[in-house]
């Protein structure tokens, strides 16, 4: 015979099943015949009969037809590995190029195999998001398009039983005994956002966990962080106390301590975790992908007979290059990430922090009349937060005040480039022709013709399948000229023109335009002497949003039935409730636009420290030396803590030597030389008094001393702080008899 033709031939598997007692409700029983390396032949359900016939190619050499028998499975499931799992039973077959006839495989089915494979479905919810840092500001973006795979882990009594001897007795002491320091060596942090989960601090990782922590474990976990104290030095927690048949337990044999250790599993898990972060067994049950939104639900398979809750893990993998998959989620220790006794339907919400995890665009649902436009937030802050653009702050409420208009909660000014974030519904372009929308700023006090439209590129980005490979996409949405209307900006569409929206910069892919308000509005900085260099260019300003159809003539928002939102609340997750702009005044329906107003500061901070004092003098030698005759004399120790609108706070102290906490501290108060100055932080609570020599040098009788001085600058630009207006001040002295 040729090879050719041993290729061609195929050969026929006769399976015979002889099953006994089956119940009615025994599922479909097939036939599987895999290659060695698992792949699928053929597949043919028993007849009434226990019969069925499958079919296998014949090689050129001889190969093991590996026989499955087991209940029917769905096609997105079934491999071999999943057929074991349920019970199945396999036979190995040689087939050979000679081979004309297979005797028949036999196979025996009593009760003992056929009630493993009734069983019942398991859903499980989850999102899988990455946590991105921007500006200090921490985002969980959806994690789209990544094969989520989903693992069973060995239950409990058999983790317990599988322990050495050793580690048991290890156990035992701890149980019995006085808990162990626990003074962790911890690695070096890499910087963010390259977090790796495998090195963060063991105790942070137990955190983490599901389950929470037992009393003695929390102790631990908040004086490690607070002081360098070893665990047994702290009576608090001597004191506390494991159940007293535990403690016992650990004095008995080895069955006797697992069965208690298992009667108390929830208090000694996440120090199972701590201890013992070996490795265990994973049985993988099912692998999903994750959704536009990061969602994933996997249906598992639990046989009737199983009463133990499934114990689950999770590993995520996104594809990065061309036939390249990226581990993206695999936390370590896999005690320390299991959730166990996972409650079937329930939420499992996956963060990573990997840097190749590719994010998409975020899928709060909106809640708001057919046809909204929603200006949701500058930058990360909620728009709700601004004075005057909600409920309780609004124009002619008993909450608005007139001082702290445009301010963020009543208190925070805006600079730097503010960024604002729109979301509209998609009923706007399928159904009202509104394609495009402008963005322009003036100052409150200006007139019609001072409005200033953003000009600065807005793109999104979104990733497709070329080849085989994943592509990078830039999708601009302007600004362009569309029709006699300059300066428009595309309302982005719900789906780019192939494959997905994704975020490689969580700032600039979400952001709708640019007001760059240092370029309008810049900052007048202080000499020497603490007096501004120029007048305030700061004050309110106004946003404007207008809409335009296909071909850039504005529409009218209240004929197309277009209704203007505002976020209900402070946070940008989850379900956004939304309020009506209208309302709280924002809509000028007269111009067919929403005017948002915003206070902006960009004027910088000033920190001075002038020369300290002893009794009313001076008298510091060329050295810094200071004399002093008495200890009751008073140490000035003037300082200038300046923002031109006092949009500031301020940290001022005197330290001696290496004293920690400093001898004298002023948090947030303003010493008596800048009383009454204009931009002066005003002093919250009341300055303290000066001090003393006497409560300085406390039991010396000569040191030195540091006068350390922050000032900070409260704006924002809806990312972060303005900290680049941040100032600071030093100096040193020496009080000597």
């Amino acid at each position: 015979m040729s090879t050719k033709q041993a290729q061609e031939r195929s050969v026929t598997l006769e399976v015979q099943a002889t099953i006994t007692e089956r119940p009615d409700q025994l599922p479909a029983i097939v036939g599987y015949a895999f290659s060695q390396g698992g792949t699928l032949l053929d597949t043919q359900p028993l007849d009434k009969e226990g019969r069925a016939r499958l079919t296998v190619p014949v090689g050129a050499e001889g190969q093991l037809v590996r026989v499955v028998l087991g209940p029917e499975l769905d096609k997105d499931v079934l491999d071999v590995g999943e057929l074991l799992r349920r019970g199945g039973i396999d036979r190995h077959v040689p087939v050979r190029p000679t081979t004309e006839r297979v005797a028949p495989v036999l196979f025996e089915l009593g009760p003992d195999r056929w009630r493993r494979w009734i069983g019942r479905l398991c859903v499980v919810n989850g999102t899988l998001l990455k946590r991105v840092v921007s500006g200090g500001v921490v985002l969980n973006l959806p994690v789209c398009h990544a094969s989520v795979e989903v693992y069973e882990v060995d239950p409990w009594p058999i983790i317990i039983a599988t322990l050495p001897q050793l580690e048991i007795d290890r156990l035992r002491d701890i149980v019995d005994g006085p808990w162990p320091p626990l003074r962790l060596p911890i690695p070096p942090r890499p910087p963010e956002p390259f977090l790796a989960t495998e090195l963060e601090d063991p105790l942070l990782s137990v955190a983490l966990n599901p389950q929470p922590l037992p009393p003695r474990q929390l102790q631990a976990h908040a004086m490690q962080h607070a002081e360098p104290l070893a665990f047994e030095q702290t009576p608090a927690l001597s004191a506390l106390a494991l159940p007293a048949d535990l403690i016992l337990a650990a004095r008995a044999s080895r069955p006797v301590f697992e069965r208690a250790v298992l009667t108390h599993l929830e208090l000694l898990r996440p120090l199972f975790c701590w201890l013992f972060p070996f490795a265990v067994r994973k049985t993988r049950i099912a692998t999903v992908t994750t959704d536009e939104c990061g969602h994933f639900r996997a249906v598992i398979w639990r046989s009737i007979f199983n009463f133990d809750q499934p114990d689950l893990y999770f590993i995520a993998r996104q594809r990065i290059w061309p036939g390249f998959s990226v581990t993206i989620y695999e936390p370590k220790p896999v005690l320390c990430h299991t959730w166990w006794n996972y409650a079937c339907g329930t939420e499992v919400t996956l963060v990573t922090s990997h840097p190749l995890a590719r994010a998409c665009l975020p899928c709060p649902p909106v809640v708001a009349p057919n046809n909204w436009v929603l200006f949701m937030a500058i930058g990360n802050t909620s728009v709700w937060r601004i004075h005057g653009a909600n409920d309780s702050t609004r124009i002619g409420s008993a909450g608005f005040e007139p001082a702290q208009r445009g301010l963020l909660d009543g208190s925070a000014p805006w600079g730097g480039s503010l960024r604002p974030r729109l979301e509209f519904d998609s009923s706007l372009r399928n159904d009202l022709g509104v394609s495009f929308y402008r963005v322009s700023y003036k100052r409150a006090s200006e007139d019609e013709s001072s409005w200033r439209p953003s000009v600065e590129a807005i793109n999104r980005h979104y990733t497709r399948e070329v080849g085989g490979d994943l592509i990078l996409e830039q999708y601009a949405l302007g600004p362009r000229t569309v029709g006699s209307s300059a300066h428009l900006y595309e309302i982005p569409p719900a789906l780019p023109p192939t494959g997905q929206w994704s975020i490689p910069n969580a700032v600039l892919d979400t952001q709708n335009a640019v007001i760059p308000t240092t370029a309008v509005a810049p900052g007048m900085p202080f000499d020497l002497n603490g007096v501004a260099t120029g007048p305030d260019q700061g004050g309110l300003w106004q946003i404007k949003i207008e809409l335009f159809n296909a071909a850039g003539a504005m529409v009218d928002p209240e004929a197309l039935g277009i209704k203007w939102r505002v976020p209900a609340t402070d946070t940008l997750t989850g379900t956004i409730l939304t309020q009506d702009a209208a309302l709280l005044g924002l809509v000028d329906a007269a111009f067919n636009r929403m005017v948002l107003t915003v206070r902006v500061d960009n004027n910088p901070t000033f920190a001075r420290i002038d020369a300290p004092a002893v009794g009313g003098s001076t008298a510091a030698d060329e050295c810094g030396v200071m004399h002093y005759a008495a200890s009751a004399q008073t140490v000035a120790v003037p300082f200038l803590a300046l923002q031109m609108n006092r949009f500031a706070s301020y940290s001022f102290y005197v330290q001696r030597g290496t004293v920690w906490p400093p001898e004298y501290s002023l948090a947030a108060t303003a010493a008596a030389s800048v009383a009454g100055m204009p931009g002066a932080i005003p002093p919250s609570p009341p300055a303290a008094p000066p001090p003393t020599v006497g409560s300085l040098l406390d039991a010396c009788s000569l040191a030195g001393f540091t006068e350390q001085l922050y000032v900070a600058h409260t704006g924002t630009d809806g990312w972060s702080r303005l900290s680049g207006y941040d100032s600071s001040a030093a100096r040193a002295f020496v009080l000597a008899p």
